[in-house]
């Protein structure tokens, strides 16, 4: 599925962890015969958006498994610090350009049922209008994928440690409009994640009977 283009919208995708929790680099492990990371770089390429990976441990296995891929890789070298510290690391290489762009769609590597469709409603959603925060709702919590103006990307900056971008959807509460995301309920800490999206990935699963899961942004 080729998406619209999104104009100068530019996607951070984050890959650096150590997946301490799944005992080794989650980033590549298999879904349908691709890395992890690789199926949701492909996704966010479908969308015609501009993407860059925050990568961090595992760096070299990391960029190896986006060959091909038309990506700006930003190495974190605090990445141990966080989430927070890789969230701010995109946000800083999207800040140092001459002209930095009109959004930052904020994406994590381990969300297997997000792909282009998902992706496109939160899109859409910022076309709408370019000045709301656009979050996903997973149904007990909000959180990524996310989409901030421009105007968020300082305070993106300031973030640190584990705790990432929600923040901001916090902070600034009034100035969200969230979208329908079950999909996103489920990410990959832990082994027993991996066998449920492997699981709700076969033929026919549906996926539709998703609970929500923890996450976060």
């Amino acid at each position: 599925m080729k998406a619209s283009p999104t104009g100068d919208v530019a996607a951070v995708l984050l890959a650096a962890g150590s997946a301490s929790r799944f005992g080794s680099a989650k980033q590549l492990a298999p879904i349908a015969g691709l890395p992890l990371v690789r199926r949701a770089a492909q996704a966010i390429a479908a969308t015609g958006t501009e993407l860059v990976v925050v990568i961090g441990a595992y760096a070299g296995d990391v960029a190896a498994a986006l060959s091909g891929i038309s990506a700006r890789l930003i190495h974190n070298p605090q990445w141990e610090l966080g989430m927070g510290e890789s969230i701010a690391c995109g946000a800083r290489e999207l800040l140092s350009r001459a002209a930095a762009p009109s959004a930052c769609l904020l994406c994590l590597a381990d969300q297997p049922l997000i792909g282009v469709a998902q992706l496109q409603r939160l899109l859409d959603a910022a076309a709408a209008d370019a000045t709301r925060i656009i979050a996903s709702d997973h149904g007990a919590t909000l959180g990524p994928p996310c989409l901030f103006p421009a105007e968020f990307l300082a305070e993106l900056t300031q973030l640190s440690g584990a705790r990432g971008a929600r923040v901001l959807l916090e902070r600034h509460c009034s100035r969200v409009t969230t979208v329908a995301m079950p999909e996103a309920a489920l990410d990959i800490d832990a082994p027993e994640d991996y066998t449920r999206a492997l699981r709700l990935l076969e033929p026919g699963a549906a996926t539709a009977a998703l609970t929500p899961l923890r996450n976060s942004a």
